[in-house]
């Protein structure tokens, strides 16, 4: 009796030692990273020059998109995920085979350069969002640009697709404020 109490006081100890680092981990799993891929469709090539690089975080299985520059321009955009049921709705229904399958975006039109990259993904919208497909290593991604048409609802504007071209190692800025990092016009220079 008393071998088992002991082992159920251990089983206890270990299972509530295993739940504060399940509680913990959140704060030290996110794996914050930066991926850049090259325009492979005749519309990547046009909205985004040479191609997009991304910086994100991933977290277990969830992978959030912090920021999207384009890699040979100095432009940009900080997303943040889409909370309107209609538009999202709208979007997943306007990506045919692609349906259900990237994460929905809205870009935000007063950080950095959102209002000039709405405007040069889909001409003429005020609002703008992004699916952007899983972010995998060596991999293609396929990346939607959707904007609004001017009465409340939704347009595909373009499917852009880009192949994989590599995985850098994140800066560790003064300050620790990585979107700001990078979205600064020497970013990734020496000294920066």
């Amino acid at each position: 009796m008393i071998a088992r109490t002991a082992t159920t006081t251990t089983a206890t100890a270990l299972a509530a030692l295993a739940l504060l680092g399940l509680a913990a981990a959140p704060a030290q799993a996110a794996d914050k990273r930066m991926v850049t891929y090259d325009s492979a469709s005749p519309d990547a090539r046009r909205l985004t020059g040479a191609g997009l690089t991304f910086v994100f975080t991933r977290q277990f299985f969830q992978t959030r998109i912090l920021a999207v520059r384009a890699t040979a321009v100095p432009v940009g955009v900080i997303p943040r995920p889409s909370r309107d049921p209609e538009a999202n709705r709208q979007m997943d229904a306007l990506m045919g085979e692609d349906r259900g399958k990237g994460t929905l975006y809205e870009i935000d039109p007063e950080k950095a350069e959102g209002k000039v990259m709405i405007q040069a993904f889909c001409p003429g919208s005020v609002k703008g969002w992004l699916a952007i497909g899983a972010v995998n290593a060596r991999k293609p991604l396929r990346v939607y640009a959707f904007g609004d048409d001017g009465s409340g609802g939704v347009r595909k504007c373009a499917a852009m697709d880009f192949t994989w071209r590599g995985d850098w190692q994140m800066p560790r800025p003064k300050g620790g404020d990585t979107r700001k990092a990078v979205f600064r016009p020497d970013y990734g220079r020496p000294g920066s």
